[in-house]
């Protein structure tokens, strides 16, 4: 990798007096929320820095009001594809060069995210190399960093990033996502609406996007981890977002009247909810990310995606995955079979031993419910 330039090393000498920083990251959510550690861990290294993510417009809310961000610039896909390119070009770029970037960092490695670097103006220009940057991504950025193994956790992979910019190693942050007295309480309430009391409950997730369909844990799994839980006096919540309400009643119908439907819930809801929950439970999708972003422990169940590049992060977590699987070289034809393997007592043992790691660390606070 080439050297930061001195101008760019003299501020951040300084600890990032009057630097600023552009954090490139577009989608999905749950990379986004996987970003969030190498982002809070160079806000710990440069407290005075002015750092601005930019972002698809779909996730903006998510990040808005972080306390370790000065601003958002949303990336406006949907105007983008209904033609007016050259109009919503010339918007964006304004707004990426408002910004006034000294050091743009590229989490996301393809041409989207490299055209948004590129527009922002930044002199030095942090990506990828090898594996990690696709569709010449390479043209885009100034600096590169190796992107290591395939088999690296992605949330490590961001960090090396900041590692470039010399922030140090330490103990993994948490998500750090805002939240208000209100929108905790407001999950309060919704829990006693549909559950009748305000005892212990977890979140299971049953969907995935539309594009990751094949990332759905089977129904009867997410039942057993349900019946689990009532054994365990936890009541199962099952929430859902748009598209996902069938999925949602049939692990219900499976538990055998054991878990509670949710009425259907946007982000900042199900962050609220699972800032209280004991336990999410679920496949790998932005809901589980949300989830350790949130600081609630997780069972998360892998079939066709691999659990060391997808891992849980920062919270009390098991992985239940089909024993002896290989995750190289998989084809995505293949990825219809993922959950083979993954039996039903595996997901109920995955349930007692995160709840078990929970109680073992201690309560989480819920001073603002």
């Amino acid at each position: 990798m080439r050297p930061l330039p001195g101008r760019i090393q003299e501020r951040l000498a300084e600890r990032g007096r009057d630097l600023t920083v552009l954090v490139v990251r577009l989608g999905a959510l749950g990379d986004i929320l996987r970003t969030l550690p190498a982002v809070r861990r160079l806000r710990s290294y440069l407290p005075d820095a002015r750092i601005v993510w930019a972002c698809d417009e779909r996730w903006a809310s998510v990040l808005r009001e972080h306390p370790d961000l000065d601003g958002v610039v949303p990336f406006p896909r949907g105007r983008l594809r209904m033609g007016s390119f050259v109009s919503t070009v010339l918007e964006l770029r304004r707004a990426l060069r408002d910004v006034g970037a000294d050091v743009a960092l590229d989490f996301h490695g393809n041409l989207r995210s490299g055209f948004v670097v590129l527009l922002s103006g930044a002199p030095v220009r942090l990506g990828y190399a090898g594996h990690q940057q696709k569709e010449g991504n390479r043209f885009f950025t100034t600096h590169r960093v190796a992107a290591g193994s395939r088999r690296a956790s992605r949330v490590e992979r961001n960090l090396d990033l900041v590692r470039a910019l010399g922030a140090p190693d330490g103990p993994l942050p948490d998500g750090g996502l805002p939240h208000t007295v209100a929108a905790v309480r407001g999950a309060r309430s919704l829990v006693s609406r549909v559950t009748g009391n305000d005892g212990p409950y977890a979140i299971l997730a049953p969907g995935a996007s539309r594009a990751q369909a094949y990332k759905k844990p089977p129904v009867a799994l997410l039942a057993a981890a349900a019946r689990q839980l009532g054994e365990l006096g936890v009541t199962p919540l099952v929430a859902y977002g748009p598209g996902e309400d069938l999925d949602a009643a049939r692990v219900v119908q499976a538990s055998d009247g054991v878990a509670h439907l949710l009425p259907p819930t946007d982000l900042a809801m199900l962050a609220a909810l699972l800032r209280r929950a004991r336990l999410f439970c679920g496949g790998d999708s932005g809901p589980l990310h949300l989830a350790c972003a949130a600081g609630c422990p997780v069972v998360a169940i892998y079939g066709p995606t691999d659990p060391e590049v997808n891992a849980p992060w920062g919270v009390p977590h098991r992985v239940v995955a089909p024993p002896g699987r290989a995750y190289t070289g998989i084809k995505k034809e293949d990825r219809r079979h993922g959950f083979e393997g993954i039996t039903p007592d595996a997901v109920r043992r995955a349930v007692v031993e995160v709840l078990t790691l929970a109680e073992r660390e201690g309560p989480r606070s819920r001073s603002a419910f």
